[in-house]
């Protein structure tokens, strides 16, 4: 692909007859299908396929009150447990950083996001 052409949005005129011109008759695919063979190797590269996610930051949260610490995966699972949003633990943690003070959260909950070798 060029350069100049990357970036540039078709309009809704050209994708209606784009997607005609590849209908019926001339759908490189038209009135043919799998065999069984091609089927089950699919099948078998679907049922194969290892999903594997990318590993999120342990966040420990510990609750002032009772003492009682516990350990999330992920900043997205703390912030659910905390009824917050992530981007607010996040910023949390990098002022917290600058000022090198560790200040509870909602008056409860002191929050510890773990960097390092996850």
């Amino acid at each position: 692909m060029r350069i100049a052409a990357t970036g540039r949005k078709h309009t809704d005129e050209v994708k209606d007859l784009m997607s005609k011109n590849r209908q019926g008759l001339n759908n490189s695919f038209y009135n043919k299908t799998h065999t069984p063979e091609t089927i089950e190797k699919l099948r078998n590269i679907a049922q194969n396929r290892t999903h594997l996610p990318v590993k999120g930051l342990d966040v420990e949260i510990t609750d002032i009150e009772t003492k009682i610490t516990t350990t999330y995966s992920s900043v997205r699972e703390a912030a659910s447990y905390l009824n917050s949003d992530i981007k607010t633990l996040l910023r949390r943690e990098k002022s917290q950083l600058i000022k090198g003070t560790n200040k509870p959260y909602k008056n409860k909950y002191i929050i510890t996001i773990i960097r390092g070798n996850n």
